[in-house]
């Protein structure tokens, strides 16, 4: 018989309480992934006064860290399961959280029992659910614990936390979670339900960035002002962060990398079809989605923001936007090597 997961969202006491323990404890917070949603994460931590011991697999991330208070860089993920009771990791997909975290590998064997895993990445929820039966198996506890936020809002502290897993390892995630934003909701003890919301949440966000490029190309071909549409749109009946954020980016096809990339949207799109497949649930326009992101990425967008994947409905409509790819590309460019 199934039974439906508690939502709580944690707030208040609890996680600060949580977070005093992490900064009065003489072991650092371990940290894998030091990109671009790891590094304002780890800042977070930093600022809450927790040390931090932290790996990347590039060693030009995470240099900003290099003189900062409380901040240790690792020479390994075995290096930081070796020191840390808790590990946080941001990593990109399920092919990397398998190679660092399964069982095969150096990190998972050098866990201690009793220590915490506190998965952030969006990756398949059977991912999150085989590595915790493998963690629970040594001893080690584990939380699935993505999020809805860009960088920019982990930064800011503007982000929603799902945390599924142990009851112990998801209390442990809120401390580590609330430095970044007191909005968490805990969904239950099934490591892979966080995963099936993140899931959720991205497949909408997509749904309604692919919504607004078509609807504003049918404005746009009218002769309406893209912008003025999605101005009045958004400020009204669509009054809400996703349709406000995004229809600014569509409307002006401002599509410059550093955000959430659209290969990383492709692979999301990808992970929900494939989550509707195993529970036996048609999603039609998940397949449009799907072909509308490997579409852009076979023109060469894959790197750009995943909003670009809405140039697609002005090309559609006869709408040169050569100028808009070009703007963006050049700023993808800038980025790349000041970044080095």
């Amino acid at each position: 018989m199934l039974t439906r997961p508690t939502l709580s969202c944690a707030r208040g006491w609890a996680p600060r309480l949580a977070r005093r323990r992490l900064a009065s404890s003489a072991k650092p917070v371990g940290f894998l992934g030091l990109g671009r949603m790891g590094s304002p994460m780890v800042q977070n931590l930093l600022d809450a006064q927790i040390p931090v011991l932290g790996f990347d697999a590039d060693p030009s991330r995470g240099e900003p860290f290099g003189q900062t208070e409380h901040f240790t860089r690792a020479a390994s993920a075995e290096a930081v399961a070796t020191s840390c009771d808790t590990v946080v990791s941001m990593l990109p997909n399920d092919r990397i959280l398998k190679d660092v975290a399964s069982e095969e590998s150096a990190f998972f064997r050098a866990m201690r029992p009793g220590a915490v895993h506190i998965s952030c990445s969006t990756v398949s929820p059977e991912t999150s659910r085989e590595l915790a039966k493998s963690h629970k198996e040594r001893g080690v506890l584990f939380a699935a614990a993505p999020v809805f936020a860009r960088p920019d809002g982990i930064q800011k502290q503007q982000a929603f936390w799902m945390v599924s897993g142990d009851e112990a390892a998801t209390e442990r995630a809120r401390g580590i979670l609330a430095t970044t934003s007191p909005q968490i909701y805990v969904l239950g003890e099934d490591a892979g339900l966080a995963n099936v919301l993140k899931l959720s949440g991205n497949f909408l966000i997509a749904a309604a960035i692919e919504a607004l490029a078509e609807a504003l190309a049918l404005a746009e071909a009218n002769g309406l002002d893209r912008r003025q549409a999605a101005g009045m749109l958004t400020s009204t009946i669509f009054d809400c962060i996703i349709y406000k954020g995004y229809g600014q980016r569509v409307s002006e096809r401002d599509h410059r990398p550093g955000g959430f990339a659209l290969e990383l949207g492709l692979k999301d799109v990808k992970l929900v079809l494939d989550a509707a497949e195993k529970a036996k649930v048609p999603m039609p326009f998940g397949s449009v989605l799907r072909d509308r992101f490997l579409a852009s990425s076979a023109k060469g967008r894959a790197e750009l923001d995943w909003s670009a994947v809405g140039l697609i409905s002005s090309e559609d409509a006869g709408i040169n936007v050569d100028d808009a790819i070009r703007m963006s590309s050049e700023s993808e460019s800038e980025s790349e090597s000041g970044g080095r």
